[in-house]
């Protein structure tokens, strides 16, 4: 199971080395456990960075980019369809506390004025208790003006405000069910030390996370007083908001809205409005919309800002790769160098080394004896600096040439060109076939049986050698017979011989292949002085 394991790990590596020689590459990219953690972990956080990216696109978590920019209008219109504006008292916790609202007793009666150029166009009342009560408290609310800029102050299109004044009840404004108070409890009112009233008023921001326009309340605090007015400049400001939410493309949509209400408020004598609505006022509020609007410009994130993006990051994270890249380079040519050495001292398995946290050999154990661990050094530095060249493809090539030469002092170059043409002959395979009848079979042995007879009779140049030349020079009879046999397209040289000879087989193809078993039998391995001097069983 560990070892499953390990191997899964091995192959996820994605920072494996590629031994490089002086010239070619020859040998397959090397992986490693500590890779394959490596890989495991930064392809693993680089994952989930991306699927935290997208999921936070997704959800409009990314911040977009906004602008503002302020520009001024002389001319603009817009109607509010909805609440603009709500009063109500505050509520202590007197009993005795009175509601100036209060449809049967009203006292402060609210009254709204149109105004066109700064004339007054008609005055209404308004149905305050309509639409809610906090606690038996009425609420005045205002909605559905049409306000309209004009700095110009043109008949054709004129600019229109709304006053919206409380004072003493009117007789002629009442609705239906409405009654104004007694002076006896307007009085009363009057002459309490606390008038509070809570103004409210409603304007809109753009929720970029939600992708929705939102109201938003803005409350103040207004103390009246039996001997002043006060009065409040509301100065609307609108936004002209454009979104662009596009996938890959821009796409964009445009939303007008109230965002902010400027108030700029002074007080003066409850008669100072008195030509103009022919009663005492104790609040006026005034309504306009302002000449400076803001233009807003919000682009959310595209799809490939947050590619990019989180492309940056993943490359910042793979920045690390590069050290596991370089430690399977160090352990690849290690390992390569230790490979080398056991080809030409295969007991060199059988040494451990022991080293400390930084590489320094400590502690050097041939076959589990302690040796001397500053001779040791000498000679693995020797070793190991001579098998780095022999991974070299110079060494490669300076080898073969050098093997080339020694094979050319010992035959002649006629026998050397006959071994462009030896291979191992292929087995005589069967046909594939469901169902065999047994004289088919029969017949495949037979010419099974046939080809074995047939290869007896011939050798091929790789047996030369046994060949003696002064026969070769004395008797042309017993030389060899160079033929060709055609036979299922294939060409194969053979050489007519009366001596014995080694026929090729599927063995030859495992001969001087690392990690492949060959079989040597005793006495052959005992025949030559050289072989046996130096013959190591591991």
């Amino acid at each position: 199971m560990i070892d499953q394991f390990v191997k899964g790990l091995q192959k996820i590596d994605r920072f494996g080395a590629i031994y490089r020689p002086p010239i070619v590459d020859i040998h397959p990219e090397y992986k490693s456990v500590l890779g394959g953690i490596a890989t495991f972990i930064l392809y693993g956080s680089s994952l989930a960075y991306f699927l935290y990216q997208i999921i936070q696109w997704q959800s409009n978590q990314l911040l977009p980019k906004i602008t503002y920019i302020q520009t001024s209008y002389d001319k603009k219109y817009y109607k509010i369809d909805e609440m603009m504006s709500s009063f109500y008292i505050r509520k202590n916790q007197k009993v005795d506390q009175i509601d100036p609202f209060d449809p049967g007793n009203i006292i402060l009666q609210p009254i709204l004025s149109k105004f066109a150029n700064q004339q007054l166009v008609d005055s209404y009342p308004i149905d305050y208790n309509s639409k809610s009560e906090r606690n038996d408290i009425h609420e005045v609310i205002l909605e559905n003006i049409e306000l309209n800029l004009n700095l110009n102050n043109s008949n054709d299109d004129p600019q229109i405000e709304y006053l919206l004044s409380f004072g003493t009840c009117m007789e002629q404004y009442l609705m239906n069910g409405q009654k104004c108070a007694n002076q006896t409890l307007v009085n009363t009112y009057l002459n309490q030390k606390s008038h509070a009233l809570i103004l409210n008023h409603y304007v809109k921001e753009y929720n970029s996370k939600q992708k929705h326009i939102q109201n938003v309340k803005k409350q103040f605090l207004a103390i009246l007083t039996n001997n002043t007015t006060l009065y409040f400049q509301n100065q609307i400001r609108l936004s002209k908001t454009q979104v662009d939410d596009g996938f890959l493309f821009p796409s964009n949509s445009n939303k007008e809205f109230p965002m902010d209400t400027i108030i700029i408020s002074q007080n003066t004598s409850p008669d100072s409005f008195y030509n103009i609505f022919g009663r005492v006022t104790y609040l006026v509020m005034a309504y306009s919309l302002s000449e400076v609007i803001q233009e807003q410009y919000i682009e959310y994130p595209k799809i490939s800002e947050v590619l990019a993006d989180i492309g940056s990051i993943v490359s910042i994270i793979l920045v690390l790769s590069y050290l596991f890249i370089f430690l399977n380079e160090h352990q690849l040519e290690k390992e390569s160098i230790q490979k080398v050495i056991q080809m030409y001292y295969p007991e060199f398995c059988n040494i451990k080394q022991y080293q400390n946290w930084y590489g320094k050999i400590v502690e050097v154990k041939y076959n589990n004896i302690v040796i001397n661990k500053e001779e040791y050094i000498m000679f693995y530095n020797k070793v190991q600096r001579v098998a780095a060249k022999k991974l070299s493809i110079t060494n490669i090539l300076f080898t073969l040439a050098k093997l080339q030469f020694l094979i050319q002092s010992n035959y002649n170059i006629d026998k050397i060109k006959l071994a462009h043409k030896v291979g191992i002959k292929l087995k005589q395979f069967s046909k594939g076939s469901s169902i065999q009848s047994p004289k088919l079979i029969q017949e495949q042995l037979n010419l099974q049986e046939i080809s074995r007879n047939e290869s007896k009779d011939h050798i091929q140049i790789h047996d030369i050698a046994n060949i003696n030349l002064n026969e070769q020079n004395n008797n042309q009879s017993s030389m060899v017979r160079q033929e060709t046999i055609n036979k299922d397209n294939s060409k194969s040289l053979y050489l007519n011989l009366k001596d014995d000879f080694h026929l090729l087989n599927d063995e030859d193809f495992q001969l001087f292949t690392i990690d492949e078993p060959i079989t040597i039998e005793t006495d052959i391995q005992k025949s030559d002085l050289y072989f046996e001097n130096n013959y190591i069983d591991l």
